[in-house]
């Protein structure tokens, strides 16, 4: 029986990332959503989880509300629910109700595909399901951490031995995908955070773009949303993607000069074929 894994998050956006994340480095695993606190706890008692990966702020039931909660069920007690904490929110202070409340992890945005692994392995072991988790999958070798939030033990984020790791710029990296990657010069539009810019597509691959854009106002954030506007044998397709990295394209701290890595999250069949019509024919 494959383990079953339930994702609360108010951001459809995150939601999708997490899923698709999960889905692709562990696909024996059973993915259900919840939009709040309330819905996840409404799922919670009829059917019975394996693990939670929870985001803090959400409306009418936050995550920690929800966490508490699950611990007061005899089901869902802290030696028997895996409960990692998804969130901006990694002040100490913060990480102390948490971990009172009786998280199980803590994983800081923005993440990596690696990131979250490691995370899910790591509540896993905690719990003794890990053979479990393993089982009909084959998950990457955990890389070595990149740093930040997103990767620190509850041990170092509450002031313990262990020195915290130095801030690295998160890159979404898919730890099961190879991909190929095509060079490619194809002028078109994209929209971040409802601006549109105008951009030159200069790698492809059907599960990626990297783009250079210049922008002197709007810096696109790791983990937002980028809509990109692809043709094909005349026919525009406005294709969804999550931006996996930004970097400035010389070595200017100032310039309005940037590359930007993207991830496709669309998954329906019309998409994905137009996708790989166009890779193929490029």
């Amino acid at each position: 029986m494959s383990l079953k894994i339930l994702v609360v998050d108010d951001a459809s956006f995150t939601r999708d990332l997490i899923k698709r994340s999960v889905r692709k480095s562990f696909p024996g695993m059973t993915v259900e959503e919840a939009v709040n606190g309330r819905k996840a706890q409404q799922l919670l008692q009829k059917i019975q989880f394996d693990m939670v990966l929870c985001d803090w702020e959400m409306p009418e039931m936050t995550g920690v509300e929800l966490l508490k909660w699950c611990r007061e069920q005899p089901q869902y007690a802290k030696e028997t629910l895996p409960f990692v904490m998804i969130t901006s929110r990694g002040d100490k202070s913060h990480v102390v109700e948490a971990v009172q409340s009786g998280v199980t992890d803590y994983l800081g945005k923005p993440f990596s595909a690696e990131q979250l692994n490691q995370k899910i392995i790591s509540a896993a072991k905690k719990h003794g399901i890990d053979k479990k988790l393993r089982s009909g999958n084959t998950p990457a070798k955990a890389a070595p951490s990149s740093g930040g939030v997103a990767t620190a033990s509850l041990d170092v984020l509450m002031g313990g031995a262990s020195k915290a790791p130095k801030n690295a710029s998160p890159k979404i990296v898919n730890p099961t995908t190879e991909v190929s990657v095509k060079d490619v010069k194809i002028p078109t539009l994209v929209r971040f955070e409802g601006k549109q810019f105008r951009c030159m597509v200069v790698k492809f691959a059907k599960t990626e773009a990297t783009v250079l854009i210049k922008s002197d106002d709007v810096i696109p954030q790791v983990l937002g949303q980028a809509v990109l506007d692809l043709e094909f044998e005349k026919k525009v397709n406005r294709l969804n993607y999550f931006i996996q990295s930004v970097a400035t394209t010389d070595k200017k701290h100032d310039s309005a000069f940037l590359t930007v890595v993207l991830g496709l999250i669309d998954q329906d069949e019309e998409k994905e074929a137009f996708v790989k019509a166009l890779f193929e024919s490029l």
